[in-house]
């Protein structure tokens, strides 16, 4: 189906086109505007690439001018120490780049958030200082001068050099919005929103923390290579923590996360600072002010304030027809019964036993309920579960697999998937985005097919949007798929989240208080969506304090209390309990059986 675009998706695209044709007729301009777009450019390249690691993925970087200089040294030094051509200075200082890029992510594995930063600070500083004290490799503080770029011992013109850059440019952009609009972009947005969720869905957090360093790195060493061309000279002045502040407020004021950000806020910074030469001196207060206005003003950036103002921006067309199966058969021939086993499982938090000496046993195909008082250890079993929590004591077994060191992202793919009891969405990503993030362990694609957009990636890409339609629809929220998921409801977060772990493709399906927010039409509607489940053979483990809906669902119920089984059995076994009477239902409570 060929797809319609809106008058808002219109105007966007024609503002563009002028953009580029303003660039276009850059060397019209004259000496000085070419080569102040021309360094436009390339801050471009540079900040599409720190919008990888800060604005999708969610990691602070003040460590940027130390990698552009890596890339602009890396070129320099290998065209003037050992006489090589720009043509092959540049992938080496993209790769040279790329390998400090990982260097600098590997701390993500251990800290984040204002950590984080103050080690690309130490990073960009440590540069710094080799730049100026490694004399008879950079030239300390002279600098060095760079030859000409040239095609078979021919220097091209400056208005070739632009073009070149501008083409360059232009292939970035491209490539990027590829990654961005695919699993990995989506991979990296559901890290920035919540890394515990992302790991739940299948994702391997610290290997797409590395892959959005190394991206981004290696376009800030391309971003070097160009400039120390461009100028013909560099120096350690040039490469300043000023500079690495600088690309930040670019992406913080065109806005994080978006396509456009690094586009708006490189063109307004780099062309203001033109305008503004008598401030030269104030530059630090200058930007220090900038932030802290855009940070309160404009959370979102100028581009993503736009978005949420006129959300047909990202508006995506719904499919005439959802045939696609929304659930996937899970129902096979192996004559094992107990797919999930807890054994004598027991987890501390200091010296308090949330979970003691638990054994559970879920069998294949069933609904398995667990019910208990606030504070009984219900959730924690869910986090223990998908590996959120490690027991202290005890195994967990999954399809005959111990779980108990196995990370969350591949208990996952395992084939578990879940809900949370305090709702976790994706909320600045959009509804059919966050149930395609569920959908990220079924690609076997991967950076090249979505870069290039192979065929496979195209394939696999396809079918997980027309099953991430069926899984809108089956809950009833088609309508809403193209709205940032933070704008829904809370009961409807909780439909999208459930379908959302569907997308995973589950043998074993964790519910942690799924009708909490829904009203009884609702809750209705969401047993009848458990039905469905159960009949393609996904097996559910089900938290919930509507003891009525529980009854009706359940196969077997398990008590607790106070971090301890209390009892176990059917339906009927536990209403007739007296334990679990006086303990949970109340000494008084009567439930009748439909």
């Amino acid at each position: 189906m060929k797809r319609k675009y809106n008058k808002e998706q219109i105007i966007v695209f024609i503002l563009g086109l002028l953009v580029l044709i303003g660039f276009l007729a850059g060397p019209a301009t004259g000496d000085y505007y070419l080569r102040l777009f021309a360094l436009t450019l390339i801050y471009l390249i540079l900040t599409t690439g720190l919008n990888i690691v800060a604005g999708y993925a969610g990691q602070v970087s003040l460590g940027q001018a130390g990698l552009y200089a890596v890339g602009a040294y890396a070129g320099g030094i290998l065209a003037v120490k050992f006489g090589m051509s720009f043509w092959v200075s540049l992938p080496i200082a993209m790769v040279a780049a790329g390998i400090c890029g990982f260097i600098v992510g590997i701390p993500t594995l251990r800290v984040s958030g204002h950590y984080l930063a103050l080690v690309t600070i130490g990073f960009g500083v440590i540069v710094e200082i080799l730049l100026v004290q490694w004399i008879p490799l950079t030239g300390g503080p002279a600098g060095i001068s760079v030859p000409l770029i040239g095609i078979g011992g021919q220097p091209l013109s400056e208005n070739q050099v632009y073009y070149l850059i501008l083409v360059i440019c232009l292939l970035v952009l491209f490539f990027v919005k590829n990654i961005i609009k695919s699993p990995i972009g989506r991979a990296f947005s559901a890290i920035r929103d919540n890394e515990i969720a992302a790991g739940c869905m299948g994702i391997n957090i610290m290997g797409y923390k590395l892959m959005a360093f190394v991206l981004s790195a290696v376009l800030a060493g391309l971003a070097g290579c160009l400039y120390t061309y461009l100028s013909s000279y560099i120096s350690p002045d040039t490469f300043n923590f000023n500079l690495s502040v600088f690309f930040l407020l670019t992406i913080i004021i065109g806005g994080q996360g978006t396509m456009a950000g690094p586009i708006i806020g490189t063109l307004l910074l780099t062309i203001l600072p033109d305008y503004l030469q008598a401030l030269e001196q104030y530059r630090l207060i200058v930007y220090g002010l900038l932030m802290i206005v855009a940070v309160i003003g404009l959370p979102y950036g100028i581009s993503g304030a736009i978005i949420r103002k006129f959300p047909k921006l990202i508006e995506v067309e719904k499919p005439e027809k959802i045939e696609a199966d929304p659930i996937e058969d899970r129902h096979d021939n192996n004559d094992e019964d107990k797919l999930l086993v807890l054994d004598n499982v027991t987890k501390r938090f200091g010296g308090l036993n949330a979970i003691k000496d638990m054994s559970l046993t879920v069998k294949k195909g069933s609904v398995h309920s667990l019910i208990g008082p606030n504070g009984a250890g219900k959730s924690t079993m869910i986090n223990i579960i998908t590996g959120v929590y490690k027991p202290n004591e005890g195994r967990v077994v999954f399809n005959g697999r111990e779980l108990n060191n196995i990370k969350p992202y591949k208990i996952a793919l395992a084939g578990i998937s879940r809900t949370f009891q305090s709702v976790q969405v994706f909320g600045k990503i959009s509804v059919l985005e966050n149930i395609m993030v569920g959908g990220h362990g079924q690609y076997r694609s991967n950076l090249f097919d979505f870069t290039f957009k192979s065929r496979r990636g195209r394939k696999e890409e396809t079918i997980t949007r027309e099953r991430a339609w069926a899984l809108l629809k089956m809950v009833g929220l088609e309508d809403r798929a193209s709205e940032f998921a933070d704008s829904l409801s809370s009961g409807q977060q909780r439909l999208l989240e459930i379908a959302r772990a569907l997308a995973m493709e589950p043998d074993l399906l964790l519910l942690d208080e799924p009708a909490a927010g829904l009203n009884e039409i609702e809750i209705g509607n969401l047993a009848q969506i458990i039905e469905k489940i159960k009949a393609k053979g996904i097996t559910i483990l089900l938290i919930e304090h509507h003891i009525d809906f529980v009854m009706d669902i359940s196969d077997a119920i398990t008590v607790l209390n106070f971090g301890k089984k209390l009892a176990e059995g059917t339906p009927m076994e536990i209403q007739g309990n007296q334990e679990v009477i006086e303990a949970y239902l109340g000494k008084n409570e009567v439930v009748e059986v439909c």
